[in-house]
């Protein structure tokens, strides 16, 4: 996971989005990352700012469903 927070860090915004999708929606559960990382992913998207704001939203909808209150 410490490849994708460094892409995450540099890539572009449609980059990120196309990774992100993957690894929130598509890989197998025992290749999903874990709450700690997703929320790592949506605070440095919170940092990067405009186009990155929605993957931040995308990181906080799989969290609100993984972990329910």
């Amino acid at each position: 996971m410490q490849a994708t927070t460094q892409l995450f860090q540099t890539a572009s915004a449609g980059e990120c989005a196309e990774v992100l999708d993957f690894w929130l929606n598509e890989c197998s559960l025992d290749q999903a990352p874990d709450t700690q990382t997703v929320q790592q992913w949506q605070q440095l998207f919170q940092q990067r700012g405009s186009k990155f704001i929605r993957l931040a939203s995308l990181c906080q909808q799989w969290l609100n469903e993984t972990n329910p209150q």
